[in-house]
């Protein structure tokens, strides 16, 4: 048993580090809240591998710096949560008290100080603590991510996940200080295990999410956009020279089919303008963000598939229209039509004159 949690550890470290880096090295995703989910990640990644080095080989500073990790992730998460569900907060000096907790019990372990005979009551009052705040900014529902327009309700489903990760991790903290209480190793702890099998899984699973981009996660993409100030620097008429080279470049180079989506940054490197600039001139002359002006290309380009290539399967036209996902293309597809992309091809079918 021991050797199986060291490789599920191990696992686990590699992928919480995955994410971790694609999170803060994405171009789509300079904003806070990204930036604080991939710091989350990279402390859970670190906390994984010293589980390991810890199981193998014993090794004092990882049994040091362990615990001391594990008290800075309610504070890691929680600042992820208000940075979205508090519009307009900012990250000062004064948040960095939420780490104190932490730096104290590495004192005390490096002093050999009695207070880390508490270190189980302290880690599990962490996350029971933190859980609930954060289940209280849960409270506004998704009303409290009106900022994030659309993309409010796929939000708040992921925070939503998030919520009950924390939640198994603190049942799994509860029960490990149980089992371990009766001095039975860490090791041979079932409530360690079935934890690291459900992190692992759920970490997996966000993997997956983010390489194809899913509704899920899709809206953190749109974040860079939807902060974006608005203010009015350009004028209709330049904001209208900005839209109609924008169409042209989508259309020139299929930037709608492009894989793995088009940013704002880089359209604003294809013109050799400011990102800003485009976002304010697809809103202004299109009336939709510049996110949404690309989802209405794909359903476009879908809808001509459908009507010119009535052999051709919906998954592959889905796929040549620009979509990663079915459930996106048949959200976007629904919203624009009024109809699922089978209803529509029988229809065009039946009756090509009623399509537009």
């Amino acid at each position: 048993m021991k050797q199986l949690l060291i490789q599920l550890y191990f696992l686990s470290s590699v992928l919480c580090g995955l994410l971790a880096i694609g999170l803060l090295t994405s171009s789509g995703l300079r904003v806070l809240s990204a930036r604080l989910l991939g710091i989350n990640y990279a402390l859970y990644s670190v906390q994984q591998l010293l589980a390991v080095v810890v199981l193998s080989y014993a090794w004092m500073p990882a049994m040091i710096l362990r615990p001391s990790i594990a008290l800075a992730l309610g504070p890691a998460m929680y600042w992820y949560y208000a940075s979205l569900l508090r519009a307009g907060s900012r990250f000062s000096a004064l948040s960095l008290l939420h780490l104190l907790p932490s730096l104290t019990l590495l004192g005390a372990f490096l002093l050999n100080s009695p207070l880390v005979r508490w270190t189980d009551v302290l880690i599990v009052a962490s996350f029971a603590g933190y859980f609930l705040v954060i289940v209280r900014l849960l409270f506004s529902g998704v009303a409290g991510l009106a900022h994030l327009g659309d993309y409010a309700r796929s939000a708040y489903r992921w925070l939503l996940l998030l919520a009950g990760l924390m939640l198994v991790n603190l049942l799994v903290e509860l029960g490990a200080w149980l089992e371990i209480g009766t001095n039975k190793p860490s090791y041979e702890s079932r409530a360690i295990l079935l934890g690291v099998v459900i992190f692992l899984a759920f970490n997996l699973f966000a993997l997956v999410l983010m390489l194809k981009r899913a509704p899920l996660v899709e809206w953190m993409h749109a974040l860079q956009e939807l902060r974006l100030p608005r203010t009015n620097a350009l004028d209709d008429e330049e904001a209208a020279q900005i839209f109609a080279r924008w169409q042209a470049l989508v259309v020139e180079k299929s930037l709608h089919k492009r894989e793995g989506g088009v940013t704002l940054d880089q359209a604003g490197r294809m013109m050799g303008i400011p990102a800003r600039q485009i976002s304010i001139a697809v809103n202004r002359v299109y009336g939709s963000s510049f996110s949404q002006y690309l989802n209405d290309c794909r359903v476009k380009e879908a809808q001509r598939l459908l009507v010119e290539q009535p052999a051709l399967p919906i998954t592959s036209l889905m796929l040549d229209a620009g979509f990663t996902t079915k459930s996106n293309f048949n959200k976007e597809f629904q919203r624009v039509t009024g109809m699922a992309p089978g209803e529509y091809r029988k229809r065009a079918i039946t009756s090509p004159a009623a399509q537009v």
